[in-house]
């Protein structure tokens, strides 16, 4: 955190929309793998964050493939914002909205690493509202991203997947995308071990997209772990970090 808040007024200079437009990675014939790069070699990113990339460097890579310079995106339920981070970087002149529940700015403390982001990265804007109640951008986003976060949905007081799923379906322009990546239950388990284990059975978040209207773009198995037997909590030492994920993309109909 407190790396975070001490974030120079030059790092700040450094992101501006226009050192990002004007940076190799941002042009139109970048590679993925150059994108990748450059928004992990980001200066201004804390070592609470750069200490964790090895472990998250294939979703990185996942979320980076399918976003693109001057994007609007969101990040729902972003936490510290390490996702926001990386989708800074990788939308270049777009903008990331970062999105937490009041309830998780105070009970994990995150206010202050989201504030300090927002403060670094002058295309970041925060969000803190329930996850059901994103109110409708202008412009509506080019893409979503719910990152191991979308069972915690279910875990919150009143939820409805229907209300979060058809809110988020009202904030995305026809054609953009949801991605979606999070723990995988074992087959049959439903939402049943949302807030034991913290994963979801793939099959429920199919139904839960498909219901609100989204077509299923892509089904990759780029984070798939064979080892991972779905029967431990996603922070046990043995499986953290190395969870098999489900790797999603929807597409709202154009």
């Amino acid at each position: 955190m407190k790396m975070l808040v001490l974030l120079t007024t030059a790092a700040t200079l450094a992101f501006s929309a226009q050192a990002f437009a004007a940076a190799p990675e941002c042009a139109a014939n970048a590679s993925l793998d150059a994108r990748v790069a450059a928004a992990l070699a980001k200066p201004d990113r804390p070592a609470s964050e750069t200490a964790i990339d090895d472990v998250r460097r294939s979703e990185v890579r996942f979320l980076v493939a399918h976003v693109k310079p001057g994007d609007h995106v969101l990040d729902l339920g972003a936490g510290a914002g390490y996702s926001t981070m990386i989708l800074s970087a990788a939308v270049c002149d777009g903008s990331v909205d970062s999105q937490n529940p009041e309830k998780w700015d105070v009970d994990f403390k995150a206010r202050p690493a989201r504030e300090a982001l927002a403060k670094a990265r002058p295309n970041i804007h925060l969000l803190t509202t329930d996850f059901d109640k994103v109110p409708v951008p202008a412009p509506l986003y080019d893409a979503i991203f719910i990152g191991t976060i979308y069972h915690d949905t279910y875990n919150f007081p009143g939820h409805d997947a229907a209300a979060v799923t058809k809110d988020l379906y009202s904030t995305l322009k026809p054609g953009g995308i949801v991605i979606v990546v999070d723990h995988k239950s074992a087959d049959g388990k439903g939402a049943a071990e949302t807030n034991t284990l913290h994963r979801i059975e793939k099959a429920t978040v199919l139904t839960d997209f498909k219901a609100a209207g989204f077509e299923l773009a892509e089904d990759s198995d780029a984070l798939a772990n064979a080892a991972d037997d779905h029967s431990l909590k996603v922070f046990d030492p043995v499986v953290k970090g190395h969870t098999d994920r489900m790797a999603l993309v929807f597409r709202k109909p154009k």
